[in-house]
């Protein structure tokens, strides 16, 4: 399909992208001014960093990024997303997320750790988790009840080691004894070594 772009430039950086050519890409970005690399490459095709993303393009994203991509962008494809939120939707979610953070992206986090219990698999999920908690992210209440809900006990174990509360409500949902008592268990592992870290 023919795509009208929106500079011989763009055009080539876009094609680098697509062709997996970082050397090509890095090239063609040293051309380009910040203000270019943020605009659609055409009528129907993203900016430069969200073509990377929907690429699973992580290490072209980073290179992007880098000439001056803006790492909270809305979305081109959906007006909805950030780049960050876009990100987590993505096979290759970790890398992508890292980059867009380590860029200096400004989105929320906290409520990305909510959206990773819907988008991540269960191995992958402690390590999206760790890595928005280094960014920002805040374990709220919220946050806890998805992992006593998802009734994973490593996953439990690793939100209360990092910090996260006893909500107040915590005896009045479901959850089985079992991870119940756990939980409680590591909360009061908690405070014994605050106890003697005082």
């Amino acid at each position: 399909m023919f795509k009208l772009f929106k500079s011989d430039r763009l055009a080539k950086a876009f094609k680098a992208i697509d062709a997996d050519d970082l050397t090509k890409l890095q090239k063609h970005l040293q051309k380009l001014e910040p203000e270019e690399i943020n605009q659609p490459v055409s009528d129907d095709t993203a900016p430069l960093a969200e073509v990377c993303i929907h690429k699973q393009a992580p290490k072209a994203l980073k290179l992007v990024l880098n000439f001056g991509a803006n790492p909270d962008q809305t979305s081109h494809t959906d007006k909805t997303l950030t780049l960050p939120e876009l990100s987590l939707r993505q096979e290759k979610s970790l890398p992508l997320l890292t980059a867009l953070y380590t860029a200096g992206a400004k989105t929320d986090p906290t409520p990305l750790m909510q959206q990773c219990f819907d988008h991540c698999s269960e191995q992958e999920l402690m390590l999206h988790l760790s890595v928005l908690l280094q960014y920002g992210g805040q374990l709220d209440d919220e946050l806890v009840h998805k992992a006593l809900a998802s009734d994973q006990l490593p996953l439990i174990h690793f939100i209360i080691n990092s910090g996260a509360s006893c909500p107040d409500d915590i005896d009045q949902h479901n959850y089985p004894e079992e991870t119940l008592n756990y939980a409680k268990k590591c909360w009061d592992d908690q405070k014994i070594r605050a106890m003697f870290l005082s």
